[in-house]
């Protein structure tokens, strides 16, 4: 068997370098000094946590250029897709954390307010202290193979969590250099330990194993084995899992700026990314117009090795296999009646693995290319004639990560994405707000459950710890022993006053709360 896991820049199908695979059995003791570096770092006070973060964030930014190339060697994609979309929005993970770390973690009280039901609770009150879980164990996948695991280990961290990092299997490099960044930097040891190997094994083993939380980026197929498998111990779960999201657009958009946030929204990353433009509906009046345009924007975008030229706008699939399956979706489409627009076939003038930015027309809702996720720069696009019509078929699939409207007027707007069923609806703009480290990243039905990102994302890696305090008050409670009559008109008593308005009753419920 290997020992090492081989990895080639799928823009020049050039190898990179080789990474040491880590074996399940392995596992047990990676586990066990995770634990022992978590006990003793959950205790170090905010303010050196703190410290460690902009030492981190320094670090980056000091060494941006050498991140990017290793994760441009391992996914092919641009220099300015690797600094934006990987880095940048790591970076901003790290600033999110330092500004709101204490806010996060400082115990809070629960306020009993309401009419009538806190007069039960006298004397009493409720205490959240938000707790770090333990190990978080990260499986990431190959397409942002920074930014992803990235931000959500500096949420682990942050609170005080260790994290073991598998990366993908054709990412291990990025991964290790992520390691090494924290190692630089000076944090304990053994609180970020990366796992380069197969999901198979040693993602396997890690998701049955006993880690407090697992954070999964990836398939809907495998994030239902995960959860399957993380079951066996009651290990929780969060899932950010495939996409098909659709753009609405309605006949009052501006057409030149929709079609450029379609070119992104739909091309950005070779359409390798979940929250990616699979679906476009645009409203009759502008179908022509908009199609017309994006066609021809479609056309002008420049493939090729995007590291030294930053004129390159689109990058290669992440291997051949992924080729193949795009040009199995085109293939598809067709026979079942679609037209292609543009695209539709490898550039062959390339030597990486090179897809063609794609547009599919006269489709059906039915269709496999509007219903299927298609993990590459392919997009349908298909007119409608009423609003309602739109957000039906755009709500109209099996995923719900990401989904965006495009209109002049924007309560018209913001009333359209309420009704969209999807985990982030933008008005005017598209997945970007993955970037933006204060918003929640979640998926609604097959796109996953729990949320990444801002506070919602540091709840998933905390324990919400909550000690109740009674001051002793009252002599005794009148739903303790011993049972009897009076205890029984106590219940009825409590009733009439806090759920039926009969405050006459009020201060014969008093009376049983014998004071002391």
């Amino acid at each position: 068997m290997n020992n090492v896991i081989k990895t080639y820049n799928p823009a020049t199908t050039e190898l990179v370098g080789e990474a040491e695979i880590v074996r399940a059995e392995d596992l047990p003791n990676i586990i066990e000094r995770a634990k022992e570096a978590q006990r003793i770092w959950k205790d170090t006070p905010i303010k050196q946590r703190k410290r460690f973060l902009k030492k981190t964030m320094d670090y980056i930014s000091a060494n941006m250029d050498d991140i990017a190339k290793t994760i441009h060697n391992e996914t092919g994609k641009t220099r300015i897709e690797a600094i934006n979309n990987d880095i940048l929005a790591g970076l901003a993970m790290i600033r999110f954390a330092i500004d709101f770390l204490e806010d996060v973690i400082k115990p809070y009280r629960i306020k009993f307010k309401g009419i009538r039901l806190p007069m039960i609770y006298m004397g009493r009150k409720s205490i959240i202290h938000p707790k770090p879980l333990g190990v978080i164990g990260i499986i990431s996948p190959w397409n942002y193979p920074f930014g992803i695991p990235f931000s959500q280990l500096i949420t682990s961290i942050s609170v005080g969590n260790s994290v073991i990092l598998k990366p993908s299997s054709e990412t291990p490099l990025t991964g290790i250099k992520i390691q090494e960044i924290f190692e630089n930097v000076g944090y304990p040891k053994d609180l970020i330990q990366v796992i380069p190997g197969s999901g198979s094994e040693i993602g396997s083993a890690l998701v049955k194993s006993e880690v407090n939380r697992i954070i999964f980026t990836g398939s809907v197929s495998i994030g239902k084995k995960i959860m399957e498998m993380a079951a066996q111990n009651l290990v929780p779960v969060t899932l950010e899992l495939g996409g098909k999201s659709p753009m609405v657009i309605l006949n009052d958009a501006d057409i030149e700026r929709t079609v450029s946030g379609a070119l992104w929204g739909s091309f950005v990353n070779a359409g390798q990314t979940c929250a990616s433009v699979k679906r476009i509906y645009v409203q009759e009046k502008i179908y022509n117009e908009f199609i017309e345009l994006f066609k021809e924007k479609t056309e002008k975008l420049k493939q090729g090795n995007g590291w030294d030229n930053p004129d390159i706008d689109v990058g290669p699939m992440i291997n051949e296999n992924a080729l193949h399956d795009m040009e199995g979706h085109v293939a598809k489409a067709k026979e079942q009646g679609a037209t292609i627009l543009t695209g539709g076939e490898k550039n062959s003038i390339l030597k990486g693995h090179f897809f063609k930015p794609t547009i599919l027309t006269d489709l059906t809702q039915e269709m496999d290319a509007v219903c299927e996720e298609i993990f590459g720069p392919i997009v349908t696009v298909m007119p409608f004639k009423e609003i309602s019509v739109g957000i039906k078929l755009a709500n109209d699939s099996n995923f719900g990560l990401f989904g965006s409207v495009w209109t002049k007027n924007l309560e018209k707007g913001r009333k359209i994405a309420l009704k969209m069923e999807m985990g982030t609806v933008s008005v005017n703009n598209h997945a970007y707000t993955y970037g933006i480290p204060h918003t929640p990243w979640h998926g609604n039905k097959n796109s996953g459950i729990g949320k990444t990102h801002g506070k919602f994302g540091f709840k998933e890696v905390m324990e919400q710890h909550h000690i109740h305090i009674d001051k002793g008050k009252f002599k005794e409670d009148p739903w303790w022993y011993p049972y009897n009559e009076e205890r029984l008109q106590a219940q009825f008593d409590m009733n009439d006053v806090l759920f039926r308005k009969k405050y006459q009753k009020i201060f014969s419920l008093l009376g049983k709360l014998k004071k002391k």
